[in-house]
């Protein structure tokens, strides 16, 4: 008679067969590892990219406000410059500063005996 159920198993034991289990299990961990390794760096990797990707946008819409602004400012003085030039203008008038003469300063117009003509070496 024969008996279904042998007094030892088929399949070797757990404990038997750990001999090269443990090695590939090692290699299988490494390898496991080394993937989470890789798939964080690149993670991080474009993490890193697209924050120096916003920064860059970030400066490059303060430096366009800063632009905008310096255009502003120049167009500002500009005008400035202007009214300035004209200021001068009429500062400097002729018929401005004879009025000022007179009234202020009391000063009269010139009689022709007044007048002393030179020549080029300035002598009389």
């Amino acid at each position: 008679m024969k008996a279904s159920n042998p007094p030892y198993p088929s399949r070797p034991l757990r404990w038997a067969a750990s001999k090269t289990a443990p090695s590939n299990a090692v290699q299988a961990s490494s390898r496991n590892t080394t993937q989470v390794l890789v798939i964080i760096s690149l993670f991080f990797g474009l993490f890193f990219l697209l924050l120096v990707t916003v920064w860059i946008h970030i400066d490059f819409v303060h430096l366009g406000y800063r632009v905008a602004q310096l255009k502003q400012q120049e167009r500002k003085l500009k005008f400035e410059n202007r009214d300035l030039k004209l200021q001068k203008e009429y500062l400097l008038s002729h018929p401005r500063l004879q009025k000022l003469a007179i009234k202020k300063f009391h000063l009269a117009p010139l009689t022709p005996d007044q007048v002393f003509v030179t020549d080029e070496k300035g002598q009389f």
